[in-house]
């Protein structure tokens, strides 16, 4: 049995447990990928987890959606920088709890002792990097550079075939020259690339709905949220509408300028697209906080079963409370310091977003349509 942070989590896959584990893999066997006796002769060696089909398609989820993008645009085009602040102060370390709870929930299949310490080693650095860059500065924000490419290449070591292995790890290492090269792009890049990470995951998730129709239409409008309105933004088609005024955030941010650095590319300062990289990262992360906080735990309630049978002590009322209190904490931190508050908050977040990440490379090369 293999300990997640020291608790007991991943072990035998029990044929009821139907949230832990994707919807489109292959049946329990070994690491080395043997084909089980049930396999016809020449089949593709199943993959190291198990199939289990998501209960389906909540009513009214739809309708949902498409109501909270409308109201996501608005606010991102109306009030972007707010929308950031009061979405990291209020909603960020709820939404890290429960993406959490998800993924633990969801691909426990995939999370092996030796997979498992090494993701951990590997995000570990990468936040306390993140905390140290304040105090060292540059070497720390490397550091974690390195170490977050290290993630990806964890993943791809889960892909069945040594030469699909060593062309990502290759492309990785180009990657990796660029980001080391020109770490402020690298930066702003990997928060926009990172708000996409739900995507992968609904559409992971809507392997699972009854009928091709229904999940073609679903998958149809994930596309048009995550990329078609990002993509309207930056054209500059609602630019008469764009705020860039931290309104009611002045006390807590000020002028908004560590926002920017985060959210905009440099060199773009006093141009059009200052406006619209700030109003396409409160989108996005506005469409995440609706995914985790909202999405996920209605239509896939199975999840939170999968993680109550393993950790009885873990209710869903329990990791609200504690969620809501410990964000209540923060919530002061962001009063008195905002930047320190930040940093703090982008360490915990490390671990959801990196391990989701991860195992988002490694269903990438399940080899499975």
């Amino acid at each position: 049995m293999m300990n997640v942070a020291g608790i007991p989590w991943t072990g035998p896959v029990r044929a009821e447990e139907v949230a832990s584990i994707p919807t489109s893999a292959g049946p329990v066997v070994p690491e080395t990928g043997t084909p089980s006796l049930e396999d016809p002769p020449g089949a593709r060696p199943p993959l190291p987890y198990a199939v289990s089909p998501v209960t389906g398609h909540r009513p009214g989820l739809m309708g949902a959606a498409v109501g909270v993008s409308v109201i996501a645009l608005a606010l991102s085009v109306l009030a972007p920088m707010a929308t950031i602040v009061l979405g990291l102060v209020f909603l960020g370390l709820l939404s890290a709890t429960l993406s959490s709870r998800y993924l633990l929930g969801r691909f426990a299949g995939l999370l092996d002792p030796a997979f498992t310490r090494v993701l951990l080693a590997l995000v570990t650095g990468v936040a306390l990097s993140g905390l140290l860059a304040r105090v060292v500065g540059r070497p720390a924000e490397l550091l974690a550079i390195i170490l977050g490419y290290g993630v990806l290449a964890a993943g791809v070591r889960r892909w069945r075939g040594a030469t699909r292995r060593v062309v990502a790890w290759w492309v990785l290492a180009a990657s990796l020259a660029l980001s080391l090269g020109f770490p402020a792009y690298h930066l702003v890049v990997l928060g926009h690339l990172l708000a996409l990470t739900p995507l992968g995951f609904l559409w992971e998730w809507s392997r699972g709905l009854p009928g091709a129709r229904g999940r073609r239409r679903f998958r149809a409008a994930l596309l048009l949220g995550y990329l078609g309105v990002p993509a309207l933004l930056l054209s500059g088609v609602f630019d008469r509408w764009l705020s860039m005024s931290p309104g009611q955030v002045r006390s807590v941010v000020g002028d908004g300028a560590a926002i920017l650095h985060l959210t905009t590319l440099p060199g773009t300062e006093g141009g059009p697209l200052v406006a619209r990289l700030l109003a396409v990262s409160a989108f996005l992360g506005t469409l995440g906080y609706a995914a985790w906080i909202v999405f996920f735990p209605r239509a896939a309630p199975e999840v939170t079963q999968a993680v109550e049978e393993r950790l009885p002590w873990a209710t869903a009322p329990r990791v609200w409370a504690g969620a809501f209190t410990a964000g209540a904490g923060l919530a002061v931190v962001f009063t008195l310091d905002f930047g320190r508050a930040a940093a703090l908050l982008a360490a915990v977040s490390a671990y959801p977003l990196l391990f989701g990440a991860a195992l988002l490379v490694v269903l990438a090369g399940s080899d499975r349509r």
